[in-house]
């Protein structure tokens, strides 16, 4: 890392876990948690765009952004209720209330699961944006990822801490199609609130991974969205740690392909700590040729989280033979008194009901869209926002629209 200036405890942080970085497994097909991933996800596979304007692929936008990450420069709106900050000055202010909060989480997230690339990234950030809470957000924040054709295989780094009582909603829009490597740590204090929705997976030319990792304190909650529209290779890595009373947790994911060899690859670790905590996981995948959803999704229970109610369901509709879904639902469970449970079907799209629209007079392809609208609706419901449940299903049904070619 080559950083004009970093703060001592940054550089202690990094000679840390430089010592401790060979003990984590390596990205191989050896590894457990990689055994049926793309690991073109690692390398330096991408289309040829040589002839593509790239600043014209915008992904998803819904709002006006408030922040627009612009390869590794921030511009921030110049009207604001609150203080963003870069990755980049944080590490290398000393008296940064970050050092109390920077790679805690991903060190903890090392303990169950190897993540190399989530340790590569402390050790070399490019960009990132940092909030520390303290108020309650009127309106959602919008980050925008405005993709930089001069930047690529970046590093970014991102840090959002809410304090007690707070809450927020924070929407992800955009492709950044130059950052390879992301990772965001997230604190909420007691009784804080975060609906995050990340809708950056659209279009991606280039392999990218993301990983989210959560620390909750008693009767906080966390609601996460994310979107994948026609993904080249994308992966998603969430870990979350309910460490108090009565936290709840939704982790929903909603994921449409239908270009060749395209692939989505999901992966959640709910770590229940404390009793009387729920959480939610619902993925929905509708893939057409040869795409592939892959999504591993675990609930870890430990002996005082008695009264756990967990909750998790995979369902995929396969439009085409070879098309695949692969899905490893897992229950790790140490307490006696807990509600827990998993379910995950594939199957294709229910032929009386095509029938049956199809007998009413609906176009086959549009007769296939209410379908697909209908199976991907459980997941949607998971927003609790109405108004933005509403905008971001309106602009899923403009795009199913054209996900078929008859």
């Amino acid at each position: 890392m080559n950083h004009v200036n970093i703060s001592n405890w940054y550089n202690s942080l990094i000679n840390e876990f430089k010592s401790k970085s060979l003990s984590i497994e390596k990205v191989s097909r050896r590894s457990e948690y990689w055994r049926k991933s793309n690991l073109d996800i690692i390398s330096d596979f991408v289309d040829d765009t040589s002839q593509i304007d790239l600043n014209s692929i915008n992904g998803t936008c819904l709002y006006e952004p408030n922040l627009t990450v612009h390869g590794d420069i921030l511009e921030l709106a110049d009207e604001k209720s609150y203080e963003g900050l870069s990755i980049l000055d944080v590490i290398a202010d000393e008296d940064s209330f970050a050092k109390g909060y920077f790679g805690r989480l991903e060190k903890k997230s090392q303990r169950l699961v190897p993540r190399p690339l989530a340790r590569e990234n402390t050790l070399s950030p490019k960009v990132g944006y940092v909030f520390n809470f303290s108020d309650n957000l009127k309106k959602p924040l919008v980050i925008h990822n405005k993709t930089s054709p001069s930047a690529s295989s970046c590093f970014q780094r991102n840090l959002i801490v809410l304090k007690e009582n707070v809450e927020a909603t924070i929407i992800e829009t955009g492709n950044n199609l130059s950052v390879f490597n992301n990772v965001t740590e997230i604190y909420l204090g007691k009784n804080a609130k975060l609906n995050y929705l990340d809708l950056t997976g659209e279009d991606n030319l280039f392999p990218k991974i993301s990983h989210k990792f959560c620390d909750m304190a008693e009767y906080s909650s966390f609601n996460h969205f994310g979107l994948r529209l026609n993904t080249k290779a994308t992966r998603t890595e969430i870990e979350l740690h309910l460490n108090g009373r009565g936290i709840s947790t939704s982790i929903a994911n909603v994921c449409l392909l239908n270009k060749e060899n395209h692939i989505s690859d999901e992966n959640v670790l709910i770590n229940h700590n404390a009793h009387e905590c729920k959480s939610r996981q619902v993925f929905k995948s509708v893939l057409d040729n040869d795409c592939t959803s892959i999504v591993r999704g675990k609930i870890y229970v430990e002996p005082v989280a008695q009264k756990t109610d967990g909750y998790q369901s995979s369902r995929s509709l396969l439009l085409n033979e070879n098309s695949k879904f692969l899905c490893k639902p897992e229950l790790e469970i140490y307490a006696d008194d807990v509600i827990c449970s998993h379910g995950s079907t594939s199957g294709s799209l229910d032929q009386e009901s095509l029938f049956y629209l199809l007998s009413r007079g609906v176009h086959k392809n549009k007769a296939k869209e209410m379908l697909i609208s209908a199976f991907i609706s459980e997941a949607l419901d998971e927003i609790e926002d109405g108004s933005i449940k509403s905008a971001l299903s309106n602009y899923i049904d403009i795009w199913i629209s054209s996900f078929f070619n008859e």
